[in-house]
């Protein structure tokens, strides 16, 4: 279980954005790289598909949140480092966290400039302020998974839209959200009550962790509808696999039995390490590839997917996500026009 998201850029500084796992990617159109040689599968590591899509990486600025040391946020900087992006933008908690990772990516490429950023996806308003420069009482997973990146993604859209457009070429670019296989677990998005608050005595770890899974994927399925079309910004959600990592510490025993029988029908989870866990972020990153599937939304070992093992049905319902879209701001007390 890990949390990350990501984002792309042609623009170097994006305005000075100030945001925990999320990416962004932007660059200018160019020639597709062929990804002959390399076997996209739950094998692949991040650092082969950057190798394989340099040109993709090289020059562009990426917005990283959640790139903690030993995650695969941190994995997915340090496997950019060899694609010379322009501007790394790193988004965490706490300058000391996130140090470990500006010094490994410095070691394989100490020309790449890197930004700091503070912002804690648990405040609303910290989050706010961090997209300026760019604790509200709901489920901390909720809020952690989706409503902060909700609020995040929403804030620095205006830059994501102005740097899309700039320039004689239209600037690709993406926002790409990790979900997981944990959208099968759980009934769904808790419409009347996503907090436990007014049924306390129903909250379960894994439902709640289900619920704000199910969310990543459909608000990436909102986002798509709204901005594809009109602004040519793709966002992708993926699955990144069972991967161990620091926060697999404050998981014990008894919640991984669960999730494996609930999740993996019993099965031992397949587990990967940091470097096959970026690669599926880092192929919906670079790769021009996956823009001719029109459709595409959900990505698990590098490839598209709607399998019902793998992303629940019910979280790639157009209705489901625009009610998400609708409650998402309702709790957070905003609207956002496009």
């Amino acid at each position: 279980m890990d949390r990350a998201n990501f984002t792309t850029t042609d623009r170097h500084d994006l305005d000075s954005i100030s945001p925990t796992n999320f990416l962004i990617t932007h660059h200018q159109d160019q020639q597709s790289s062929i990804m002959s040689g390399i076997k996209l599968d739950l094998n692949t590591d991040g650092i082969d598909v950057v190798r394989h899509l340099q040109d993709q990486a090289s020059g562009r600025t990426f917005l990283i949140t959640g790139p903690s040391e030993g995650g695969i946020g941190a994995e997915t900087a340090i496997s950019l480092a060899h694609g010379n992006p322009a501007l790394l933008i790193l988004v965490g908690r706490t300058l000391s966290k996130i140090q470990p990772t500006i010094d490994a990516v410095h070691a394989v490429n100490p020309s790449i400039a890197v930004k700091f950023i503070a912002a804690d996806l648990t405040s609303l308003n910290s989050v706010r302020e961090a997209a300026q420069l760019t604790v509200d009482g709901f489920e901390l997973q909720f809020a952690t998974a989706h409503l902060g990146y909700f609020v995040l993604t929403n804030h620095i859209l205006p830059k994501l839209r102005a740097s899309a457009e700039a320039g004689k070429k239209p600037q690709k670019t993406q926002i790409i959200n990790v979900s997981s296989k944990g959208s099968i677990l759980g009934g769904g998005i808790r419409w009347d009550d996503p907090s436990f608050t007014k049924r306390p005595e129903e909250y379960k770890s894994w439902d709640a962790y289900g619920q704000a899974k199910m969310a990543n994927v459909l608000f990436t399925l909102a986002l798509n509808k709204r901005l594809l079309a009109k602004t040519g910004i793709r966002p992708y959600a993926l699955h990144p696999g069972g991967i161990y990592t620091n926060l697999g510490r404050y998981v014990d025993e008894e919640l991984m039995e669960e999730v494996k029988q609930r999740a993996w029908k019993g099965q031992e989870i397949p587990f990967k390490t940091l470097q096959q866990g970026c690669a599926t972020m880092l192929r919906a990153a670079l790769d021009p590839e996956l823009e001719k599937e029109e459709d595409g939304v959900f990505l698990s070992d590098c490839q598209f997917t709607k399998d019902p093992e793998l992303v629940a049905p019910w979280a790639l319902d157009e209705g489901n996500a625009e009610r998400l879209w609708g409650l998402s701001e309702e709790l957070v007390g905003e609207n956002f026009e496009f």
